[in-house]
C-alpha cells in the first residue's frame, strides 16, 4: 500500500522564511541613515535654513534652490522619506511568526521601492553631474546609502520560480519572476512620472521672509584696514548711512540731493542718489538689490530686474549693490568658493565706474551680465577703462568710497545671513527679504503684493 505524503513542516521550524539577519540590520542601518538625511533636507526645503558645511551659491544652495529639488513644488526629500519609511516598515515583517503569503507580498513591495531608489538616485546624480554641474554632498551621501541599502535588498530578494505544489504555498516565501515583471514594470513607471513631472513643471523657488533684527543678528564687522571707516551696527547706535567718504570726487561729481531710505528697521539708510540704481532715486518705491556678478542666479535674475523696473516705471526704483560671495571682502563666508574667484574685483569694478561716470555704469553692468559666468577679470578691467576712461577708472578705483560701499553691502548681507536669510539673490523689499530665483510673473506679482504696484500699460 503506497504511503500518503508528507506534510510541510510546522510553521516555526521553517528555515526558508526570514531574510538573513545581517542583511536584514544592514537594510535597515542604511535605509535609517538615508531617511535622516533626506528629513534635514526636506527641513531645509521647507525654511530656507542654510544647510551646515554650505555657503551660499555652494553647491549645496544651487541644487538645494534649483527647480530640480522639487517635484510640483513639493521637495523631493519628502518623496524620498516616504520611499525609505516604507522600506524601513517592511523590514520588520520578516519573522517566523509572519504567513510566508505577507512575506511574499512585502518582497514585491521592497524590491518596487528599491528599483525606484536606484532609478532615482541615477536621474539626481545625472542631473548633479551634466545640467548643474554643482555637487551635494548631503544630497549625495542620501542616494549613497538609499542605494547600498537597495542593492541588499535585490540581492536577497528570493527570485525563483513558483511553488509546484499548492501546500508549498503554505510554505515557502518567494518572488515569481512573472510578479518580478510587474514590481518591475510599476517601478519604472514611478521614476517615468518624477522625471516627467521635473522636466515638465518648474516650481517657484521664491521665498519672501522677514528679517527679524535682534542682538543675535548683529554682525561683527572687522578689517584689516584700520584707515577705512567701519559701520557701526548695535542697536543703540544710528542707522549707518550710505554717503559717500569726503575725497576729491571723479567727474561727474556726486549730487547735492538726498532720499535716505531706511531698511531693516532703520539699521541701515542707503541714499538712493548716491548709489547704482534703476530707474530714477525719486520714483514711488525703492527697493534694494544684493547680487553678485560671479553668482550664477544673480547673472539669471539681472535681465527680470530690468524689465519689471521698466513695467512699473516711475512707481519703482532698485538700488543695485554689488555684494561679493567671496571670503577676500566678505567674512561670512567660511571658504572660497572657484565660482566666486574674483568677485571682489568685480564688484569693486562695478562701483568704480559708476564712480567715474555714473551714465556709463549701465552700460559696463549690463555688459558684465551676459552669459553664464563673467568674462575674464583682465577682459572687465579693460571693458571698464574704455567705457570711463583710464585714468578716471584710476581714479575711481582709489576713492575709498569704493572700498566703503563695499564694506556697508556686506553689513546690509551680514544682518540678513545671521538671521538665516543668507540665499542669494536677495531682494529687500520694505521689511522682508526675497530669497530664490523667480520668474517674471512671480517677481510682479511679489512687487504687486508687497509695494502694492500696478504695471505701467
Amino acid at each position: 500500500m503506497a504511503s500518503k505524503p508528507k506534510r510541510p513542516e510546522s510553521k516555526s521550524s521553517r528555515s526558508d522564511a526570514p531574510v538573513r539577519t545581517g542583511a536584514l540590520v544592514a537594510i535597515r542601518l542604511f535605509t535609517v541613515a538615508a531617511m535622516a538625511i533626506s528629513a534635514y533636507l526636506a527641513y531645509i526645503s521647507i525654511t530656507g535654513d542654510r544647510v551646515v558645511g554650505c555657503g551660499p551659491d555652494s553647491g549645496c544652495d544651487q541644487i538645494l534652490n534649483s527647480r530640480w529639488s522639487r517635484w510640483l513644488n513639493v521637495p523631493v526629500s519628502v518623496f524620498a522619506i516616504m520611499i525609505y519609511s516604507l522600506i524601513l516598515g517592511a523590514s520588520f515583517r520578516f519573522n517566523l511568526q509572519r504567513e510566508p503569503k505577507v512575506q511574499r507580498t512585502t518582497w514585491a513591495w521592497l524590491l518596487g521601492a528599491a528599483i525606484v531608489v536606484i532609478g532615482s538616485a541615477a536621474w539626481f546624480v545625472g542631473l548633479q553631474v551634466f545640467v548643474l554641474k554643482s555637487f551635494c554632498p548631503y544630497c549625495m551621501a542620501a542616494h549613497a546609502c538609499g542605494v547600498i541599502s537597495a542593492i541588499l535588498i535585490l540581492v536577497n530578494a528570493p527570485l525563483r520560480s513558483p511553488a509546484a505544489k499548492p501546500w508549498e504555498l503554505e510554505k515557502l516565501v518567494f518572488l515569481a519572476p512573472r510578479m518580478f515583471r510587474r514590481v518591475v514594470i510599476l517601478a519604472l513607471t514611478a521614476i517615468a512620472v518624477l522625471i516627467y513631472g521635473q522636466v515638465k513643471f518648474e516650481p517657484s523657488t521664491l521665498v519672501v521672509k522677514p528679517v527679524l533684527i535682534g542682538a543675535n543678528t548683529a554682525p561683527a564687522i572687522t578689517t584689516n584696514t584700520p584707515a577705512l571707516a567701519t559701520p557701526s551696527l548695535t542697536p543703540t547706535n544710528p542707522p549707518v548711512v550710505a554717503t559717500p567718504v569726503p575725497a576729491a570726487p571723479p567727474s561727474p561729481a556726486p549730487s547735492a540731493a538726498k532720499r535716505m531710505v531706511p531698511i531693516y528697521g532703520g539699521r541701515f539708510e542707503l541714499d538712493a542718489f548716491e548709489l547704482p540704481i534703476l530707474g530714477a532715486p525719486t520714483n514711488q518705491h525703492v527697493i534694494i538689490s544684493l547680487f553678485d556678478y560671479t553668482c550664477h542666479h544673480c547673472r539669471s535674475m539681472h535681465p527680470l530686474l530690468h524689465e519689471a523696473q521698466a513695467m512699473f516705471s516711475n512707481q519703482l526704483a532698485i538700488l543695485s549693490l554689488p555684494m561679493p560671495l567671496d571670503p577676500e571682502c566678505n567674512s561670512t563666508m567660511q571658504r572660497a568658493n572657484p565660482s566666486h574667484t574674483n568677485a571682489c574685483d568685480y564688484a569693486k569694478l562695478g562701483l568704480a565706474v559708476w564712480r567715474a561716470d555714473r551714465t556709463k555704469h549701465h552700460e559696463f553692468d549690463n555688459w558684465l551680465m551676459v552669459g553664464a559666468k563673467p568674462p575674464p577679470l583682465v577682459d572687465a578691467q579693460l571693458k571698464a577703462a574704455q567705457t570711463v576712461g583710464t585714468d578716471a577708472l584710476a581714479k575711481a578705483l582709489q576713492d575709498p568710497w569704493v572700498e566703503n560701499q563695499l564694506r556697508l553691502d556686506v553689513a546690509i548681507y551680514e544682518l540678513a545671513y545671521r538671521a538665516q536669510r543668507g540665499q542669494m539673490p536677495q531682494l529687500i523689499v520694505g521689511p522682508n527679504v526675497a530669497l530664490g530665483t523667480y520668474t517674471k510673473p512671480e517677481l510682479i506679482k511679489m512687487l504687486t503684493d508687497n509695494l502694492g504696484l500696478q504695471p505701467v500699460p
